[in-house]
């Protein structure tokens, strides 16, 4: 197997973006589990775990930045060896027949694949496999936030499934793509222009938010819904508004927030992948950055020119030069700018399915463990053909059980009457 580095070449150290570096400040060390994310999935079918091994070699091989390091001594990452020296300390295989269910087999194999992760010497990546039965396996894959979020799960597992193929086909490795280490747009000080307006309204409701969570982070509950039948209403409405979905629902939350805490000035962030070119957009790294919706409600005239004026403000946002949130953190002398945070996406997305050809695969939802959350609202959403579905986690030291429940109900009412004015086919 073609490795693209040497243990003799030196290594050139990255330079880490903002956001990296504001959440090793957060860690304030190099040894975290809070930022590993972890998702699990049931294999069923005629699984060659040796060729899984192998491919994950690959797709190794293919990304250095999931054969790096992110010593203390260093502001940046660095790669710290070969796929072919560094296969061990990724992959684990637990003997085959030792578990009962997947559940049992999830318990055991995040006790490896979950345990803190050294980031001053250990690659950002682990993965976790163990045979339940001859035809059934669990598979646990675990990678830090520093380098993975949701764009960057969907692209490795599409470059897993794809070096699997070519192994048990007998093709050969793909080429190896760009590497994209400083993927960050460079600072532009003039793209911070107009957000005074922006940041400098009152924000009664959310501020109050933001004061009342005295700690980084707090005991969490998490509220999940399902509205079934409210997708197509949701993406004709955009279509009819020339909007996005992302936009209609946007709308709804910032409707949701000024109905529970009384305030017609509302302000929310969400993150998007923050890929800047075609190429990058299939690079594997963190390049993350946060937009914001903020609006006064009572300044609209009608429902219309509200989503108009979300829409209009998400364009200037993706397309302009990204803006770091840690920069207007500075630039504004802010503690933080979005106490809620906000997502809506495609089902498919969401889910970030793994899809090895000829194996049946299943998602496993994580253990029942008592929830903590960093900002007081963390509302996430997604759409299929039929139904939306939310799961929210509110912390219970900031927001009460009643205006928890009351958030995301009015962010279904919202969302439904929104979908229920576009015109009938």
């Amino acid at each position: 197997m073609t490795t693209t580095e040497t243990p003799t070449t030196p290594a050139t150290v990255h330079p880490l973006s903002p956001q990296q570096r504001r959440m090793l400040e957060f860690i304030g060390g190099r040894v975290d589990s809070y930022y590993l994310m972890v998702e699990a999935f049931v294999l069923k079918g005629d699984l060659d775990v040796r060729a899984l091994r192998q491919a994950v070699g690959h797709v190794l091989d293919r990304h250095e930045v999931l054969r790096s390091a992110f010593p203390a001594d260093q502001d940046g990452y660095r790669t710290i060896g070969a796929a072919s020296e560094l296969i061990d300390r990724i992959w684990t295989e637990a003997s085959g027949g030792n578990f009962a269910s997947a559940d049992e087999a999830l318990a055991a194999g995040l006790d490896t694949a979950a345990r803190p992760m050294d980031l001053d010497g250990e690659p950002p990546l682990r993965m976790w496999l163990t045979r339940l039965r001859s035809d059934e396996a669990v598979l646990i894959v675990c990678g830090h936030h520093l380098v993975f979020d949701a764009w960057t799960f969907m692209l490795f597992y599409e470059d897993l499934a794809a070096e699997y193929r070519a192994v048990t086909t007998g093709g050969r490795p793909r080429r190896v793509p760009p590497q994209y280490p400083d993927a960050q747009a460079p600072h532009d000080d003039t793209a911070l222009d107009g957000w005074s307006e922006l940041l400098g309204r009152r924000y009664r409701g959310i501020r109050a938010l933001d004061a009342a969570a005295e700690t980084p982070k707090g005991p969490g509950a998490v509220h999940r819904r399902v509205w079934p039948g409210l997708s197509a209403g949701v993406v004709a409405a955009a279509k009819n508004h020339s909007v996005t979905p992302f936009v209609l629902a946007s709308v709804a939350m910032l409707q949701a927030l000024s109905d529970v805490l009384g305030d017609q000035e509302v302000l929310f962030g969400s993150a998007y992948a923050g890929r800047t070119t075609a190429a990058s957009a299939n690079a594997l790294g963190y390049y993350s950055t946060t937009l914001f919706v903020g609006e006064d409600l009572g300044a609209h005239a009608s429902v219309a020119e509200l989503i108009s004026s979300v829409g209009s403000g998400l364009k200037q946002w993706h397309h302009g030069a990204r803006i770091q949130w840690e920069d207007l953190l500075a630039r504004y002398d802010a503690e933080d700018l979005y106490p809620v945070k906000f997502a809506f996406q495609p089902k498919e997305l969401a889910e970030r399915q793994l899809k090895l050809p000829g194996i049946g695969t299943s998602r496993i939802a994580g253990p029942n463990t008592a929830p903590s959350a960093r900002r007081p609202v963390d509302l996430i959403g997604s759409y299929d053909a039929d139904a939306v579905t939310v799961s929210m986690t509110a912390r219970t030291d900031v927001l009460t059980e009643d205006q928890a429940t009351a958030l995301i109900d009015a962010f279904g009412e919202r969302l439904t009457a929104l979908a229920e004015s576009a015109p009938a086919s």
